[in-house]
């Protein structure tokens, strides 16, 4: 009988399809002077970024922290946040909101070879060093970027890493 049962209940549900891998990801630089980032410019998911503002658990891929971009700091010692950081490489992580107290970013030195072995998902953060950890200010941004996009911009003193993801900027800047 449990057999009759179950062999019904696999016709009459619907198969689930595999979720296909994204092909139509790529891994993006930018530079300025002592400072290289790289990211992958992963679709703009509304749910899913709403679920890391509020800090829901209903999507599993809110509930842990992402790298979003590596910084390379090859020429000299820049700060961040209230932290000085060495010449080497950096994981830029994005944490959610699951205590709620609002997102939160945060510089690790880490061993980057690690973080991007499939560009299908972002990956969460490797072991290594927190030199900074501090809120996440994200403001909304027009137009909307369909891809998530960091730039770098030279100012006085200073590099500018901006962060676009949807209708979401993030301005973190580097102070020589």
């Amino acid at each position: 009988m449990k057999t009759i049962v179950l062999a019904w209940l696999a016709l009459a549900l619907p198969a689930q399809a595999p979720m296909e891998p994204a092909k139509d990801l790529f891994m993006h630089s930018a530079q300025a002077p002592g400072v290289e980032i790289r990211f992958v410019d992963y679709h703009w998911q509304p749910a899913l970024f709403e679920a890391m503002e509020k800090g829901s658990g209903a999507i599993p891929e809110a509930t842990r922290n992402w790298v979003i971009v590596r910084v390379i700091l090859n020429a000299r010692p820049l700060t961040f946040g209230t932290a000085r950081l060495p010449v080497g490489n950096y994981g830029l992580v994005l944490w959610p909101n699951l205590d709620g107290k609002g997102m939160a970013v945060e510089m690790r030195r880490v061993d980057m070879r690690e973080v991007y072995p499939d560009v299908n998902a972002i990956a969460p953060a490797p072991r290594g060093e927190t030199m900074f950890k501090g809120p996440a200010k994200f403001e909304t941004a027009d137009p909307l970027a369909p891809r998530f996009d960091a730039t770098l911009a030279e100012g006085d003193g200073t590099v500018t890493l901006t962060i676009r993801y949807g209708d979401r900027r993030l301005v973190l800047p580097f102070v020589r």
